[in-house]
């Protein structure tokens, strides 16, 4: 095999440092020749050919490339599980290894097997199990690619969402897959998800309260800023920890006003009373007041004195201009910046 190997390596080799001396036929000859002696390749023969080629003296980026071309277009093709392992135990064989080289001139082999996967083959099963077979650094660095080019239509959504809950068997590997969530449920390629489609989507998964943190973290900036109220009605019945469930409603509330505050003014004379509505208040007059500070003083008087009632007034006060004659009255009036 090693006798093989080192064979191909040559000619291989030969070709590529003498290609602008032969004729397009003759090449294609060549490389159709090359390439089928790689797809007899095994495993390990794969293994000793990349350790092989990437330490002849003379190897320069675009030979590289044009290997990693083979990497992808028969290796990973064939063998994706130890193609996956293989560029993680030794990733500088596939200049994967962190040197700053450009994108165009050698492309990401374990991206394009993500891609290949997802998008080419739709075989979720086999992308989380060649991530599996991968090291923690190449399973955070990769595993976002499965949103980018699996997550376009809501069932395709349900499925990733599943495997990649079934992926997480380690501490490690459930806060990479929590990391991932909010962006899974929440944005896809085309335009911002409706309501119904994640809230039932969150239903239907049954996640866990601290699933339901990870799953909702910066959703402010990625719903529908005209469903913000069926959110914030949303937060009431969830599993969701209070005080995350307030912060959750601050920042919906505070996006929400800047975009139509109309609208905020209407879903808080209608809301029951409750924690999301405090939060929803105290957003609602630390935005509104630099343009009516008398309505929004007025809203800050139903808040009992406590978390909600503060953070508004900071809020306010971190507003005003600094050293100010207005400042100073704020801040003397209701004991702040002390």
């Amino acid at each position: 095999m090693k006798k093989k190997v080192k064979a191909l390596v040559s000619d291989y080799f030969a070709l590529l440092r003498n290609e602008d001396e032969a004729s397009a036929e003759e090449i294609a000859a060549l490389r159709e020749n090359i390439k089928s002696r790689l797809e007899e390749l095994d495993p390990s023969a794969i293994r000793e050919f990349m350790g092989e080629f990437s330490s002849l003296p003379g190897v320069n980026s675009g030979m590289k490339s044009d290997v990693n071309e083979y990497v992808m277009n028969v290796f990973i093709k064939k063998y994706p599980v130890e193609m996956a392992s293989m560029m993680s135990k030794a990733p500088e064989l596939f200049s994967l290894s962190g040197q700053s080289v450009p994108e165009r001139v050698i492309y990401d082999p374990f991206k394009f097997l993500v891609y290949y996967y997802c998008w080419m083959e739709k075989d979720l099963p086999l992308v989380f199990d060649c991530l599996a077979e991968a090291s923690p650094e190449f399973q955070s660095k990769y595993i976002s690619g499965t949103l980018e080019h699996y997550a376009d239509t809501p069932l395709r959504r349900a499925e990733l969402f599943e495997e990649m809950r079934a992926f997480a068997s380690t501490p490690e590997q459930v806060d990479l897959v929590r990391a991932q969530m909010s962006d899974l449920l929440f944005v896809r390629p085309d335009a911002k998800v409706t309501f119904v489609e994640v809230s039932d989507l969150l239903q239907s998964a049954d996640l866990s309260s601290d699933e339901l943190v990870a799953a909702t973290k910066g959703m402010e900036n990625k719903v529908r800023v005209g469903e913000t109220g069926q959110w914030l009605d949303w937060l009431r019945t969830t599993g969701i920890p209070v005080e995350i469930a307030k912060e959750r409603a601050f920042d919906l509330a505070d996006r929400w006003t800047e975009k139509d505050y109309l609208a905020v003014g209407k879903w808080l004379n209608s809301a029951p009373e409750g924690p999301e509505k405090s939060a929803v208040a105290s957003a609602y007059a630390a935005k509104t007041y630099p343009y009516d500070p008398e309505g929004a003083m007025q809203w800050i008087e139903t808040l009992p004195q406590g978390p909600d009632r503060n953070k508004a007034l900071e809020t306010i006060y971190q507003g005003l201009p600094k050293d100010s004659d207005e400042a100073e009255a704020f801040a003397s009036e209701f004991g702040l910046g002390k």
